[in-house]
Formats: structure tokens, sequence, C-alpha cells
């Protein structure tokens, strides 16, 4: 007899059309875990408290069934990723924007600006927080840095000092705005079926109706970032042998782990090499609702959002303490890149306001 062992899960996820109903069964994803408590499928206990003669307690019954738990993964660009990302900001992702310097006349480039000659960047779809990638300037060393917007008007993009070389007048040159998604003013509720594959045994179980209602980021020095995505769901189905596993050929990520240390933490725009831990903590208060005549909640019902963070830093004297308790806002983000030639692959967290 085959026994399952920790090491030999495999995780699996799709979007289903209908919440409740298995999506179909090609197209998933794989979500590449690390040690994770998983999803978890419970029924709840109705209990008589009938008072017998024989002093004894009448047998229970099963009741309500709900799915509830999470998985712990390293953090990479696309793949799973992504899709849980989108989940996570209730959005959808915005594709990646192209602007020609001959949409704007001309661009200039300076350490930290790029300056057009004519038009309008927010009409451009560009916004502080965004990353930038420019080509076609008179340096190629300028050419598909990760570059974080941190100022902006009409006519100029403030980066970083000392991102670019400076280079004259291009015509032929272009700036590239990377995808992006953010909270929209009207939330999308996105629903999952999960399979869990035992591949030991040739059996799966695989959730449905599972909505993200948690992502916590960590960051930290000499370690992977890492996220915890937390599930709530509906029902579970099992199948084994020729069924096992439910999805057939999802597709996996070959994009590598981001480290911490290879990304770099702005505090009001600037970079600090000062903090020591940076989490962040995502919260969609939600669940299901027991309902009568049927052992599972009709949807996951998804209320409020809370963003939550920790910062623990180096101290070097009082002034941040002074700002703390004076309530002074601020604006922190976090980008991680691949350890690969430009243009890396990359994920940038922004908090404009914290």
């Amino acid at each position: 007899m085959s026994y399952q062992t920790n090491a030999d899960i495999a995780v699996n996820i799709a979007r289903e059309v209908t919440e409740g109903t298995a999506a179909t069964a090609t197209g998933a994803k794989v979500l590449r875990i690390i040690p994770s408590p998983g999803l978890k499928f419970k029924r709840g206990m109705i209990q008589s408290d009938e008072l017998r003669e024989d002093g004894d307690r009448s047998q229970g019954r099963l009741g309500n069934k709900t799915v509830t738990g999470s998985y712990n993964c390293e953090l990479s660009a696309g793949g799973a990723i992504d899709m849980l990302l989108e989940s996570a900001m209730r959005s959808t992702w915005g594709a990646a924007a192209v602007t020609t310097a001959a949409s704007m006349t001309s661009l200039t480039f300076a350490t930290n600006t790029i300056t057009a000659a004519a038009g309008n960047w927010t009409t451009q779809l560009v916004a502080i927080g965004d990353i930038v990638r420019i080509s076609g300037s008179a340096v190629s060393a300028n050419h598909d840095l990760n570059t974080p917007v941190i100022g902006l008007s009409t006519l100029v993009i403030t980066v970083p000092t000392g991102t670019y070389a400076v280079a004259t007048t291009a015509a032929s040159a272009s700036v590239t705005r990377l995808k992006k998604v953010y909270s929209a003013t009207t939330p999308t509720k996105w629903s999952h079926t999960v399979e869990q594959v035992s591949q030991n045994i040739d059996a799966s179980e695989y959730f449905t109706g599972c909505a993200l209602v948690g992502a916590k980021f960590s960051f930290r020095p000499n370690q992977m970032a890492t996220v915890t995505w937390t599930f709530a769901g509906i029902n579970r189905t099992t199948v084994t042998a020729t069924s096992s596993p439910y999805f057939t050929d999802p597709t996996t990520t070959t994009n590598l782990p981001l480290v911490a240390d290879d990304g770099v933490v702005r505090y009001n725009g600037s970079a600090v090499a000062t903090f020591t831990g940076f989490d962040l903590d995502l919260v969609i208060d939600g669940g299901g609702v027991g309902v009568i005549g049927s052992t599972t909640t009709p949807s996951i019902f998804l209320n409020r959002r809370v963003i939550s963070a920790s910062i623990t830093a180096l101290r070097s004297d009082f002034s941040n303490l002074t700002l703390f308790d004076a309530e002074t806002e601020f604006s922190a983000s976090v980008l991680l890149q691949e350890l690969e030639t430009a243009p890396k692959s990359c994920l940038h967290f922004f908090l404009p306001r914290v």
C-alpha cells in the first residue's frame, strides 16, 4: 500500500466562469508552493441535546460544508502569482502602454528625468508609482531598466537620481509603462477552482468556489520574498486513478523566485538601506453563510478589504518617531527583480499613502 508524503503535493489553480462550478479542466496554472497548511474540507457537527433515559447522547450528524486554508509561496513574476495578485486587488491587470517620441514630439533624458517636448504624460496612462522602461535613446545603458516613477507633471517624468546617463533629444525613443493592477472603483470578485494532487497515491481533491480572502507578503534580508495566500471556498470533490489529476496539462512558470536582497525599498521616493523587515498584509473580510435546505453556502460573500504593513529598521535618530507621532503620511514601495540581464522580470509594490 502506498502512502502520501508531505513533499509530493502539487497545487493547480484556475478561474471559474460560474462561482462554485469547477473551472474547465484545461488552462490551469501550477501554484509553486513551499511547505503549506493547504486547503481543508470540514463539516459542521449537528448534535442533539435530548436528555435520554439511558444517560447517553444521541449520535451526531454532519452539517454544513466549509473550505478554508492557505498556501505559502516564494514570489515570482507571472503565472499563478499574477492571477492571485489580480484577485487580491479585486481588479484586472491593465496592459503595458508604449509612448513613442513621435507622440510627444521628442524625448530628452537627464539623470533623473524624462522630458517631452509636447503632449501630456498623464494622458499616456503614466502615474506615480508605475514602472517604466525606455528604449531608443542615444545611450544603450539606459535601455530596459525597471525604473519607478516618483514624480510626474505634464511634460516631465521624474525617476530616482542617477538612474540614466544624460542623453540628447531623440525622436526615435520610446517609454513603456509596464502592466499594472490597482484597486478598482468597483471591486471585481474572482472565484477559483483549486486542486491538491496527492501524487504518491494517484488521487486529488479539488475545491470549488474559492475566493482569495488574504495575502501576506514578507520581505527579509538574506531570504526569498514570500507570500501566504488564504482562501475560503464552497465545496470539495475527490477524484482518483485515471480521473486524477482533474486539471490536464497545467502550465508552470519558469521565472526565478525573487530575493529581497535584489530589491530596492523606497521611502517617499528615496531608496533606503536601513529596513530590516517589511511585511504587507491584505485581508478581505468574507466567508460563507449556512442556509436551510443545503449543506453548502450559495456564495463566498466578500466585504471590506484592509491593508496594513509593518516595517522594522535600524535606528540612527528619533526623526521617524517624531513623524510617526505626528501621523505624517508617506509613500513606500518595494521593487523586486530577477537576477538576469535586462529587461529583468520584476514585481513592484507601491503604497501611495501610509
